[in-house]
């Protein structure tokens, strides 16, 4: 873990041992525990075959598909995943994810359920409407802040009440020096570069995850010749567009 100027912290999938429940091998990159202020975000491996079911009795989680396809049950209706996916778990709900090949997630709580715990397996409903849980990224449109874009994934549309989940697309180009009024927990989906705050820089890479507090000034350079792509998602939940440079 690298700890830069305003408290911003980035980290490598070395940086913590894995642990597992079931068929998923996961990690928790950022949290209380290494610095965090509500938010938690966890990588989660999932070999074939069923998690065990789960509960957060307080937060709101989003999840987002790396690579993999499968089905993810939430309150008793099942969807369908595969990478790109978005998926919106209200507190209190219990889900449960299958894998139907090797499964990359990344989820994130907010804030951070201390109370979280396995559940029996659920039950699928049988009959009713399902409601709108998921979205897939190549069906939200682009959303272009001066040379970059983003996309909406995860936010109000779906019932979620406190959290923004988007995915961000850098060029290579370096942004102005910005901070938000939200805490941030962002995921390196593809490419590398650099993370400035106010005097101190770190490299990133694929697989890094990158905390940032509210407030923090900061900026991301991408140094490469391909688009960074980043899942980001803060709380409380705002437009990614809002950057304050002053």
């Amino acid at each position: 873990m690298k700890v830069l100027a305003g408290g911003a912290r980035v980290f490598v999938p070395s940086d913590e041992v894995p642990l597992i429940e079931g068929n998923r091998t996961y990690r928790i990159p950022i949290s209380k525990r290494n610095g965090a202020n509500l938010l938690a975000q966890t990588v989660s491996e999932y070999a074939v075959g069923r998690a065990p079911a789960r509960v957060n009795p307080r937060a709101e989680e989003v999840l987002y598909v790396v690579v993999g396809r499968g089905t993810c049950t939430v309150s008793g209706f099942s969807y369908p995943l595969e990478a790109g996916v978005g998926v919106y778990i209200p507190a209190g709900a219990v889900h449960q994810v299958q894998s139907d090949e090797r499964l990359t997630v990344v989820s994130v709580c907010c804030p951070e359920d201390d109370q979280a715990r396995a559940e029996p397996e659920p039950q699928l409903k049988t009959s009713g409407d399902p409601p709108l849980r998921t979205v897939h990224e190549q069906d939200r449109p682009r959303i272009p802040v001066a040379d970059r874009y983003f996309k909406l994934m995860v936010d109000k549309d779906l019932g979620c009440r406190q959290v923004t989940q988007f995915v961000g697309f850098i060029p290579p180009s370096r942004a102005p020096f910005h901070y938000h009024t939200y805490e941030e927990a962002i995921y390196i989906v593809e490419g590398e570069g650099i993370i400035h705050t106010e005097g101190e820089s770190t490299e990133f890479g694929r697989g890094a995850s990158i905390y940032l507090p509210i407030g923090v000034r900061h900026c991301i350079e991408n140094l490469g010749t391909e688009p960074i792509r980043l899942l980001g998602v803060f709380y409380p939940s705002g437009s990614p567009a809002a950057a304050y440079e002053e």
